[in-house]
């Protein structure tokens, strides 16, 4: 990902995003000036100027020649994260939903697609959190677990190696990189595997009997290693 690929995430067209760089970079163009220097078509470039305007990234200074300069950048992610916020909470409260039934096993597939799920059951915890994972897989939600320590949730970890985390209730038990078991509230479960491949694949279900299973996994892990003791 680079700076013109980040800035289409926000909205801009990529002549956009090319022209708004050059604007910081360059300071106060005219139209003319801002499609020499980008190699934009000047037909182009105008079209572009007139909706980096609109979107906010830039500011048209209107003179015996029209000039354009970049909304400070600051300013700019400050605005669009604004705009962003406000979207987003619509999204959420005027989307419809429906109760997903219980029973179901969602496959969830992917690196990042498992992290975030993982984060966000982390994040909606309301009482108890286990999870067992290697150290490499607890970095992914170091942040989330934390938080929810801070909350006040009990949160039980099982890992290995020297992972440290104050106020939480840890236990040292031999894993292997990638492998998830995670249970939250005794509702949520997820469990499978982390890989850098897009195809490895996480179980998520609120069924009883899966997460009864993998209950019975964890408390096995934490019995052998209180035995060790």
């Amino acid at each position: 990902m680079d700076i013109v690929e980040c800035l289409m995430k926000t909205g801009l067209t990529r002549h956009e995003s090319l022209l708004y760089i050059i604007l910081c970079k360059e300071g106060e163009l005219t139209g003319y000036e801002a499609a020499k220097i980008s190699g934009i078509p000047r037909s182009n470039a105008y079209l572009a100027l007139a909706g980096l305007v609109e979107k906010g990234g830039a500011y048209r200074i209107d003179s015996e020649a029209v000039r354009y300069t970049a909304v400070p950048a600051k300013e700019f992610v400050s605005n669009v994260r604004r705009q962003f916020e406000q979207v987003l909470d619509y999204i959420e409260k005027n989307v419809p939903g429906r109760d997903l039934p219980r029973d179901p096993y969602i496959s969830i597939t992917g690196k990042s697609n498992i992290i975030n799920k993982m984060r966000n059951m982390v994040e909606q915890a309301g009482q108890r959190i286990y999870i067992s994972v290697s150290p490499r897989e607890l970095e992914y939600v170091k942040n989330e677990l934390e938080g929810a320590r801070d909350r006040g949730l009990k949160v039980v970890v099982i890992t290995s190696g020297e992972f440290e985390m104050e106020g939480v209730i840890l236990y040292r038990h031999p894993k292997q990189p990638g492998q998830v078991r995670l249970i939250v509230d005794t509702a949520y479960v997820l469990t499978g595997e982390i890989t850098d491949r897009d195809d490895c694949t996480c179980l998520y279900s609120q069924n009883k009997n899966l997460i009864q299973l993998i209950k019975d996994s964890l408390a096995n892990e934490i019995k052998i290693v209180q035995m060790q003791k």
